[in-house]
């Protein structure tokens, strides 16, 4: 499959699923939460995409390094990554928690971000929990029950929960350093 067929099939995919999506962060409303196979089929679309753009690709890419804090002040270093293209744009935070976590945020479009913390837990086990955030609501992606599961406190999670904000913090300025 060509790069441009796989970007449609990811764009059909968001606009579908941004249609079945029309949620709010107001919890007194009901949520109408996506659906599972469709969440997960964008998701792993948009990371083989991603990764075969990144071991394949030869466009020109930005790369802005900076130090800074989380949304709930945890130190970090990030790197900001934008494609010349406009088709790729992510950002990689190394936090300094109870353990080492690496936090990623990658801009899926259209309003559509995809949220994915990693660390080693204490018993060496590499754990892996993904987020897909919408502008409208936040779900854990529960691959273990096959569920999308609301995110009612988002804020104890401590993470941005739209790229805007990412990019506004760090994305390219004065301050961060631009490569």
């Amino acid at each position: 499959m060509t790069m441009k067929k796989l970007f449609a099939t990811v764009c059909a995919s968001v606009l579908l699923i941004t249609a079945l999506c029309g949620c709010s962060l107001n919890t007194a409303q009901t949520v109408a939460t996506p659906d599972y196979a469709q969440v997960t089929e964008l998701v792993t679309a948009y990371e083989d995409a991603y990764r075969d753009y990144v071991q394949n690709g030869d466009g020109e890419v930005m790369l802005v390094t900076a130090n800074g804090v989380t949304p709930l002040g945890a130190e970090c270093s990030s790197k900001y990554v934008k494609t010349a293209d406009g088709l790729y744009e992510s950002c990689s935070l190394t936090v300094q928690r109870d353990v080492e976590q690496h936090d990623e945020y990658f801009n899926i479009g259209d309003g559509i971000m995809l949220f994915v913390r990693a660390y080693v837990d204490a018993a060496g086990l590499i754990v892996i929990q993904k987020y897909y955030c919408t502008s409208n609501a936040v779900y854990y992606i529960n691959y273990d029950a096959q569920t999308l599961d609301y995110v009612e406190h988002i804020e104890e999670l401590d993470f941005f929960v739209t790229f805007d904000q990412v990019r506004r913090v760090y994305g390219a300025s004065e301050e961060n350093d631009v490569q």
